[in-house]
């Protein structure tokens, strides 16, 4: 990087790269490079996430790089379990998800792991069919241009609106857009 030091959203996005290339689980892995991305995230979320991959549970629904993105925002501003009724950091927490999740939809176009895998591929896999599964790691879905770069972009863009928020705390955040 041109002896530059790396800011936090490009080490999380070269480290969820890395760890879902290496041992996949794409929801863990957002976690995973969060947390060692300087996010004080505990790691019983990141245990929480064990069946967040391919859609939850395989199924190819919300992608697990975005459900893992979500637990990372949620678990660094949510509301306490002994404040259930306090609303200021529930609205935070869903303004920092539509801003996550609007970036995220503007590079893929769908929280879907289908409709990623679509564009990204040219179709959708079974993930609980194992001649699917197959097919999608022969088409590339864990090279580096695939699911990892996915899971990578998931980790930086939770770490860009995480730092933003961070740097510039509004003073109520609106629940609704």
């Amino acid at each position: 990087m041109d002896g530059k030091e790396m800011t936090r959203a490009e080490q999380a996005f070269e480290a969820g790269k890395h760890v879902e290339q290496t041992y996949g689980g794409c929801g863990q892995c957002v976690l995973y490079s969060l947390i060692e991305s300087g996010f004080d995230i505990s790691k019983d979320v990141f245990r929480s996430a064990s069946g967040l991959a391919a859609g939850v549970g395989r199924q190819g629904e919300t992608c697990g790089a975005v459900t893992g993105a979500i637990l990372a925002i949620s678990a660094l501003n949510g509301r306490e379990f002994d404040a259930i009724g306090e609303m200021a950091a529930r609205n935070k927490t869903f303004a920092l998800c539509y801003r996550f999740i609007d970036r995220f939809k503007a590079e893929y176009g769908s929280i879907q792991c289908a409709g990623i895998q679509e564009k990204l591929y040219g179709r959708k896999y079974d993930m609980t069919n194992l001649a699917d599964f197959q097919a999608f790691l022969a088409d590339g879905g864990h090279d580096p241009q695939g699911c990892p770069t996915v899971v990578g972009t998931a980790a930086k863009l939770a770490a860009e609106v995480l730092e933003e928020d961070a740097a510039n705390p509004q003073e109520e955040y609106a629940m609704f857009r």
